[in-house]
């Protein structure tokens, strides 16, 4: 299609009809007629502006597409928050025929949530009341009943009762994962619980628990106690130090890294723990954690389990044997309010976003059902399953190497064959019993929490066709491997302008969509995913294995000589390399098939009107624009790598630059498209690949 063409493109404008809280007035969803011409020079124009052509793409290319970034946030991030906007609207509306029974729950508890009164209500306080008065007691509160069970007090038992009817994560963590030694069925996972303190300041950056870092979580927490409990200065004061020391001890343990997310995927092949009886486990480490489980089951769990933190739970009886019962009993019960609470800066502009939040937490597959309904996109589905294929078939093509086998080979053409494109789909709707009412919130909220939680533990007992932990909703960008149901699951929200539109052309989709897909197909051939075995016949062979350690040996050298050693950082560099250079190798094979003569229409926009570059010089521009991030507010000398290693700003090397500018360094194609001189900092010598 021609840029001088008038087709005309259907894009969604959503127009929030003014409403007071509470009330069911339809929120409009009207069409708006766009031109393919309007939506391309639009497109031309916004990335055009984060490029500073001034720089030398052949010195630093992350500089040329991305200096004139002014945005506070990533284009992930933006994204996000658009999609945000979007799920606000579609759950303001009014309920529809269509509606399953699910997504009118959604629509009603967040209603419900909106239309809650704020802090210190009479509604909310008995709700409390009475949740202190039935889980054991608060002991910092007077006549909360911790009297009466102060004497044969069993904590475990009562974060157990926690977990099961609320989903509160206390002390203990407690994850549903799949069983590494038969990856058919899940196992449980024992594991390190979230905390207050934030994980960079709980693990790596941990430091003495009188330094000033933790002033301000120690005034919050006091505030909050103040506020919700209508506890004195002193005494909230106090409590709220005793309560951060209490965690920090307990930070102690955990294993020196900067996630909070169990990630399930990831523990099947880097992790490598126990597995053992909770009887076995509860003599180990002298806490009864077969008590534990059955509360937050409610019922005996005989299966073994795996020991996901040893560390920590060795931490975790040191530090309650140390401290008064009293003490633990308030921590639990203060992490217990404060999860059922509106935060304490809550004020009726920003409770929008808090109930969003909360219905995202404890009904996604609702809000997916609605945003999929909304923004099937069926019609960029052809063309999103071309563009799968070309990257199948040009990984499959890098899969003829010389340094695999040919066993291997024969293996890898099977095994990615095998892994299909999956969008969601909500054709089959959970069902939750529930009685919801728009005018009692916290009721709502204690059935839902009970429901879904009820729900999610049933997975443990899954076998055969075992659902992933955190399922990919219709609402969410991202795409992930699913290695065990050989499937690459997918986002709609990848599929929305201003990220992604059929009319960009082809070089912008393989360049950012593509690429994005390409992770996730190159990671299947990565070193855990093919050395560990875990599916019948889906390895690699020994010779194979040398190889591609040899190989990405080079990676290593070049993370090592550019900033410093970093695991993280080359594992990134290894995977976008290759993912790079899958999608560029499926683009240069989609135009393979194109006649200038038969496909004119085509091929004229795989360029944009007033952007001076080729179809394949916007592909590397597109691809560097999805990487590009906000300026540091820090020096650049005190930049913080992934794991917690700070480098020299020498040269400008930083980890958002290496993001970019690393895999293309690594790509001939790149440097011929720019000119660049061989020894050019964007074109080495000596380059890196895998596939």
């Amino acid at each position: 299609m021609s840029d001088t063409g008038w087709t005309t493109v259907f894009l969604w404008l959503l127009v929030a009809s003014a409403s007071s809280y509470g009330e069911d007035a339809p929120t409009t969803f009207q069409r708006i007629y766009q031109t393919e011409q309007t939506l391309r020079q639009s497109k031309s124009h916004e990335m055009r502006g984060y490029m500073n052509q001034n720089i030398d793409p052949c010195v630093d290319f992350y500089h040329f597409a991305c200096g004139n970034w002014k945005h506070k946030w990533t284009p992930q991030e933006k994204l996000e928050q658009q999609v945000e906007r979007e799920l606000l609207l579609l759950l303001e509306d009014s309920v529809k025929r269509e509606d399953s029974p699910i997504a009118r729950q959604a629509k009603e508890f967040y209603k419900s949530c909106i239309a809650a009164q704020g802090q210190q209500s009479q509604q909310q306080q008995q709700f409390l009341s009475d949740f202190i008065q039935q889980n054991g007691g608060f002991p910092a509160i007077p006549g909360s009943h911790w009297e009466v069970h102060h004497h044969d007090y069993d904590w475990l038992r009562i974060v157990g009762g926690l977990r099961q009817r609320y989903g509160m994560d206390i002390l203990i963590g407690l994850r549903v994962g799949y069983n590494y030694a038969k990856v058919q069925e899940n196992s449980l996972y024992l594991s390190e619980p979230s905390t207050v303190i934030p994980r960079d300041l709980c693990t790596w950056n941990r430091s003495d628990i009188r330094d000033a870092v933790y002033e301000p979580l120690e005034h919050r927490i006091a505030a909050e106690l103040k506020t919700w409990l209508a506890l004195g200065n002193d005494q909230s004061a106090r409590l709220a130090a005793d309560l951060l020391s209490f965690e920090h001890e307990l930070c102690g343990g955990m294993r020196n890294d900067t996630s909070e997310l169990w990630d399930a995927e990831w523990e099947l092949y880097q992790a490598n723990y126990t597995r053992n009886t909770l009887s076995a486990f509860s003599q180990l480490y002298g806490l009864n954690l077969d008590s534990y489980v059955t509360a937050s089951y409610g019922q005996s769990i005989v299966k073994p389990v795996y020991m996901a933190a040893p560390e920590y739970f060795r931490q975790l009886h040191r530090t309650v044997a140390a401290h008064n019962m009293s003490l633990v009993a308030n921590y639990i019960m203060y992490r217990a309010v404060a999860a059922l609470n509106f935060p304490l800066e809550d004020r009726p502009h920003l409770r929008k976003t808090e109930c969003l939040k909360r219905t995202k937490e404890l009904l996604p597959s609702a809000l997916g059902e609605l945003y999929a309904r909304q923004y099937s996109a069926e019609e960029t589905r052809p063309d999103l399953e071309q563009l799968y294929k070309g990257l199948q078939e040009a990984l499959r093509q890098s899969l003829n190497a010389a340094w695999l086998t040919e066993g291997t080979r024969r293996i890898g053409d099977h095994k990615l064959f095998g892994l299909k494109l999956t969008l969601p789909n909500y054709e089959r709707a959970p069902i939750l019993k529930l009685q919801l009412e728009r005018a009692n919130y916290w009721n709502n909220l204690r059935q839902l929490l009970g429901a879904v939680h009820s729900q999610r533990s049933s997975l443990l007992f899954e076998e055969m066709n075992i659902t992933p932990s955190d399922p990919v909703e219709a609402f969410e960008a991202r795409v992930r491997l699913r290695t065990v149901q050989r499937r690459v699951d997918m986002g709609l929200a990848l599929l929305q302008p201003p990220a992604y539109d059929r009319h960009y052309g082809r070089a912008h989709a393989y360049a950012t969509l593509g690429f994005k897909l390409a992770q996730q197909l190159v990671m299947a051939f990565d070193d855990p995913h093919w050395s560990k075995g875990l599916l019948e016949q889906d390895h690699w062979d020994g010779h194979t294995v040398w190889m591609y350690h040899n190989k990405t040996d080079c990676f290593i050298r070049q993370v090592d000589s550019y900033l410093r050693a970093n695991a993280s950082a080359a594992r990134q560099l290894i995977t976008d390399s290759a993912a790079l250079s899958v999608a560029f190798r499926a683009y240069l094979f989609w135009l393979r098939f194109k006649e200038p003569n038969n496909d004119f229409n085509i091929l004229n926009t795989e360029t944009l009107p007033g952007l001076d570059f080729s179809n394949t010089g916007l592909f590397f521009v597109a691809f560097a624009q999805e990487l590009c991030r906000p300026e540091q507010e820090s020096p650049e000398e005190e930049q913080t790598m992934p794991e917690g290693f700070r480098y020299s700003a020498k040269q400008n090397h930083t980890w958002e630059r290496l993001r970019v500018n690393g895999p293309l360094r690594n790509l001939a194609e790149f440097a011929k498209e720019f000119r660049c001189p061989i020894g050019s900092p964007m074109n080495p010598a000596n380059k890196c690949s895998t596939y």
